[in-house]
This record gives structure tokens, sequence and C-alpha cells, in this order.
């Protein structure tokens, strides 16, 4: 079965998901088995090597995992 998301990793996944203003959800791993959503369902407003904003606020790309809907 198929995962109902797409995890972003690279700049080109993020400015598809920027141009196409998927829902990203912003996930926090807490270790291999919980992870908590920081953010959910918005859009991509910006992204830089370290960071993407979304909503508002800018969240770090080595701490943090993006994930769009599919």
């Amino acid at each position: 079965m198929k995962p109902a998301y797409k995890a972003l990793h690279t700049d080109q996944e993020l400015f598809a998901a920027a141009v196409t203003q998927a829902k990203v959800d912003v996930i926090m791993s807490m270790n291999s088995i919980y992870s908590i959503v920081v953010n959910s369902g918005g859009s991509i407003e910006k992204f830089t090597p370290e960071a993407v904003k979304i909503n508002g606020g800018f969240y770090f790309r080595d701490r943090f995992e993006f994930r769009a809907k599919v």
C-alpha cells in the first residue's frame, strides 16, 4: 500500500510543491516510532538551502521533514 504523502527532500521537490501550492505538513521526528505534526496543510511561501517558510513560519530543513499530501 502506498503512503498518503510524499516526503519532500530536494530543491526540485520543494519547488514543485511551491508552484502547485500543494498542502505540506511539517513533521518533527521524536524517535523512530513517534512523530509530531508541527504545521498541517500549509503552502510553501519560500525556501532556501537551510529553511522552508510555510504559513509565515520558518522550519529548518535539517530538523524537520516536509510531506506533501498525494
